[in-house]
């Protein structure tokens, strides 16, 4: 590919600062296409076990004679790692609980406990929901069933992707109609890989989109902001006939899924 812009830009060879530039640009272009669409080569089908976690806490009775907030304990479910915070109201009731770590791996509802806080009598109920980690596997989901999706039975199952810290993570992704470690099918698109300079296998469909759209960088990079733009527009072209080949000739389409009330429906897009 470097060869293929070394002789696009007309020079005869790149200097090492210009080469790296030129494998920013690679990335950048890549990384756009690989994100356009559900390319068979990026996506994925596999069951995903999902981890059962703490979402929510319901406050059954608020108790009596609290002077302050009680502390909230966790029990039993198989789980750990769940933390709360409660708060109180001047009746001196636990008024509320807000969950400050969802914790991990339960496999029922725990038992929460109040201890502290002068007074007696709360009690509350978790509630629980299925979670999907991205982890560093996953980078988008576009769809999650109950069975394998190849095999005319399956269900969509909600899911709502949501963000979380983390240098390496990619997020993850909530069940709302789902609290069970019963495995699940994901469809999911594999996060971009980015390539080195010495890599030898950037996607083919790729390449001449890439190469055309690092032209244009070099181009504006130079102050040949026109001439860069006639650039990127040759690189949509191609990329637009990649994506032609996908999903009208070879029929590659993914369903329309539509969430409505925690029910889903698919029909064919």
């Amino acid at each position: 590919m470097l060869t293929n812009l070394v002789s696009m830009v007309g020079v005869d060879s790149f200097l090492t600062a210009e080469s790296t530039a030129a494998v920013r640009s690679f990335n950048r272009f890549g990384k756009l296409a690989w994100d356009r669409t559900a390319w068979p080569f990026v996506s994925r089908i596999t069951q995903v076990i999902p981890d059962v976690r703490v979402r929510s806490v319901q406050v059954g009775s608020g108790g009596t004679s609290y002077t302050s907030a009680p502390t909230v304990a966790f029990s039993g479910g198989g789980g750990s790692s769940t933390a709360a915070t409660a708060t109180i109201n001047s009746d001196g009731e636990v008024n509320g609980v807000a969950v400050t770590n969802n914790g991990t791996g339960f496999t029922g509802k725990p038992t929460i406990s109040f201890t502290g806080g002068s007074g007696s009598g709360a009690t509350a109920t978790a509630s629980m929901l299925s979670y999907i980690d991205f982890g560093t596997t996953i980078s988008e989901i576009f769809r999650v069933t109950d069975h394998d999706p190849l095999d005319g039975n399956a269900s969509d199952i909600a899911y709502k992707n949501v963000y979380v810290t983390g240098a390496s993570e990619y997020g993850e992704a909530i069940l709302p109609d789902h609290n069970s470690t019963a495995p699940v099918w994901v469809y999911y698109r594999a996060p971009f890989p980015e390539y080195a300079s010495g890599a030898s296998d950037f996607p083919y469909v790729f390449s001449e989109y890439a190469v055309t759209g690092a032209t244009g960088d070099w181009l504006q990079t130079d102050g040949q902001g026109d001439k860069a733009q006639v650039l990127y527009q040759q690189a949509e072209a191609i990329l637009q006939s990649e994506l032609d080949k996908l999903e009208r000739q070879e029929r590659q389409t993914t369903p329309l899924q539509i969430i409505t009330y925690g029910t889903t429906a698919v029909s064919s897009a």
